[in-house]
């Protein structure tokens, strides 16, 4: 925590003196806190993920003369042999933290948020990896996603399915945001196939399908998301 706090406050110093300053990939609460300190003293902040509703995210930090930054990111895709948990668990022992963005399965293969470093990386360790083609990257902000999770709590499917934190949508469902079933969720609530789950101001999914559990125990689900 004390490593992460340090880091920010470089970036926010860095910013501060007039540059424009990119982070690593950074988890969705990170990027709350990051975005709450660079209001607080006048900077402008842009997030890139490189897919729609992105749960790990680059973060541009930029003083306000600099009319716009440029997006950092690239979205690779990988010809895998196996599924979505082995291939998290290969990108994890081979990528630094801070190249790994999010990762989500389609039909044809694997799509991997990642800077050009990563790109480089898992070409030179001998994997299928090249820039997505515009026809592979999702083209709306409503699509069906399949996701891995520890549990069915709505906080946490929640969380995964809208891309942000699982802290910041237990605050929701505790404020009465979130509904399941047409009715006000709860904290112990969990959700089953077929399940409608609306959050205010975050937008709406639908659980398709469970597909089963993972040989580490968690749950893949099939979720269609509009936001």
């Amino acid at each position: 925590m004390t490593e992460r706090m340090d880091a920010m406050q470089e970036y926010l110093k860095k910013a501060r003196g007039g540059r424009v300053v990119q982070t690593p990939f950074l988890e969705a609460l990170a990027l709350e806190e990051l975005r709450r300190q660079a209001q607080q003293e006048g900077l402008r902040l842009e997030t890139f993920g490189g897919l729609p509703m992105a749960s790990r995210q680059v973060a541009v930090l930029f003083p306000e003369h600099i009319p716009a930054v440029s997006d950092p990111t690239t979205v690779v895709f990988l010809a895998f042999e196996g599924d979505l948990e082995a291939l998290e668990d290969r990108l994890r022992a081979l990528l630094e933290p801070g190249l790994l963005g999010d990762l989500e399965e389609t039909p044809e293969g694997f799509l991997l948020a990642t800077l050009p470093k990563g790109l480089k990386t898992l070409q030179e360790a001998g994997f299928q990896a090249k820039e997505a083609a515009p026809e592979q990257l999702p083209r709306t902000r409503e699509r069906t996603r399949s996701v891995v999770v520890p549990s069915l709590r709505v906080d946490v499917v929640g969380a995964k399915g809208f891309g942000v934190s699982r802290t910041y949508f237990a605050q929701g469902v505790k404020a009465g945001k979130v509904k399941l079933r047409g009715k006000t969720a709860s904290a112990k609530d969990e959700v089953t196939e077929g399940d409608h789950l609306l959050a205010e101001g975050l937008g709406s999914l639908v659980v398709k399908k469970v597909l089963g559990q993972t040989k580490r125990g968690n749950v893949k689900l099939e979720l269609e998301v509009h936001r």
